[in-house]
């Protein structure tokens, strides 16, 4: 499936982006690729719903950026 974006740039002009990606890709990925459709299907459907933020997810991304800057 081929999807044209059209998006402005900046400076007052819009820009065409083109995403070639594969429709309906649910299953395990093929030999020698890196992409997990089942879990990129999953977390798409997850956004759409407003349910993959969490407060969890949040307070943990939180307390592992307070780990990093008090470590330097």
């Amino acid at each position: 499936m081929k999807t044209l974006h059209r998006v402005k740039n900046g400076v007052g002009s819009t820009v065409s982006i083109g995403t070639e990606l594969p429709v309906n890709r649910t299953a395990l990925p093929e030999s020698g690729s890196d992409i997990r459709w089942d879990l990129v299907a999953r977390i798409k459907a997850e956004i759409a719903a407003r349910t993959y933020e969490t407060e969890e997810k949040w307070e943990a991304a939180l307390d592992q950026l307070s780990r990093r800057l008090s470590a330097e």
